[in-house]
């Protein structure tokens, strides 16, 4: 049993190192403090983005010029990104969602950046993250149907830098899609 957990350890240590090689530190913004009001407006836009500061300010009980700065403030310190519209997939034809694991054969910085870079231009893919662990790649994927996936899969995905392995999951039914960030 301890040298089962050992070797889990070592495993575990040797992807942090690999981790480590290929992904700078990013310099993580110190969070913002937040009161009950700006929770409140954060809940708002993360429900409805095209709510006027006139509409807002109303749902808050304050008049719009303080609702306006604090939006400021947040906007300013990066808490609001942007503003968008979220598309139907289905209404525009997209009705197969994938996931897919990947596996690179190496893991030197300069294959993950390739990989990085590449990945970043196919329009499929919806969402790509690096992990720890088995797999070391993560993506989420939309396609119109199984055939044109078959060909992004061959023509696009495998021929990625540094791809050696792909599994791909086919999603049956979405039972949970959020947008919204948990506001606490």
């Amino acid at each position: 049993m301890a040298e089962h957990l050992s070797n889990r350890l070592a495993s575990t240590m040797s992807s942090l190192r690999k981790v480590a090689e290929f992904q700078p530190r990013a310099e993580r913004p110190a969070a913002i403090a937040l009161d009950a009001i700006d929770k409140t407006i954060l809940c708002a836009l993360q429900e409805d983005g095209s709510l006027s500061i006139s509409e807002l300010a109303d749902r808050l009980g304050m008049t719009p010029p303080p609702c306006w700065r604090r939006v400021r403030r947040l906007r300013d310190a990066g808490v609001l990104k942007r503003q968008i519209w979220l598309v139907d997939p289905d209404a525009i034809g997209l009705h197969v969602m994938l996931y897919a694991t990947v596996k690179l054969a190496t893991h030197n910085a300069e294959e993950m950046k390739a990989f990085k870079e590449e990945v970043q231009k196919l329009p499929e893919v919806l969402e790509c993250s690096i992990l720890l662990g088995r797999t070391d790649v993560i993506l989420k994927m939309i396609v119109p149907d199984i055939s044109q996936y078959e060909s992004f899969f061959y023509q696009k995905l495998t021929q990625l830098p540094g791809v050696r392995e792909v599994i791909t999951g086919v999603v049956m039914t979405r039972v949970k899609e959020a947008s919204a960030l948990p506001v606490l």
